[in-house]
């Protein structure tokens, strides 16, 4: 069945209104347990450090946030799942400076997903959600297993 330009168009805003749904809830929950950590531990939350990390991953975050709005006006659909786990990829391996080894890791497996998705533009929600979903509920449990449960 081929879709309209219109129905496309309705079909591509609304998984994009999805995903910063996603993105929202998802930031907020990392604040909210953050925060709650931070209290339980009696250190500060909103530090110098917490400062820079946000400031080293916002700045990727943006940029490809704002590249993904050229990718969409100009019709480029089919590279936009993929340039949000490339940028993020990168953002995680920038701020992997300030935080565990591993989150270095994770960026390169959401680099390397994208670059997967660049090419098998087949499912990008599929693989938007392994990239975005499942990598981080292995690299969470992965994390807590080695640093929290210790």
């Amino acid at each position: 069945m081929i879709q309209s330009k219109d129905q496309l168009s309705v079909n591509v805003t609304f998984i994009i209104a999805v995903l910063l749904a996603v993105f929202i809830l998802a930031l907020m929950l990392t604040i909210y347990f953050s925060s709650r950590k931070a209290k339980n531990k009696n250190i500060i939350f909103w530090d110098s450090m917490a400062k820079r990390v946000f400031m080293n991953l916002f700045i990727f975050l943006l940029t490809g946030g704002i590249f993904c709005m050229i990718l969409y006006y100009y019709g480029i659909y089919f590279l936009i799942v993929s340039a949000m786990l490339i940028f993020y990829g990168l953002g995680l391996i920038n701020v992997s400076k300030f935080t565990v080894k591993e989150v270095a890791q994770l960026g390169v497996l959401e680099i390397s997903l994208g670059i997967f998705a660049a090419f098998v533009t087949v499912y990008p929600l599929l693989i938007w959600t392994v990239g975005f979903g499942i990598l981080h509920l292995i690299y969470g449990i992965y994390v807590y297993l080695k640093y929290e449960r210790a």
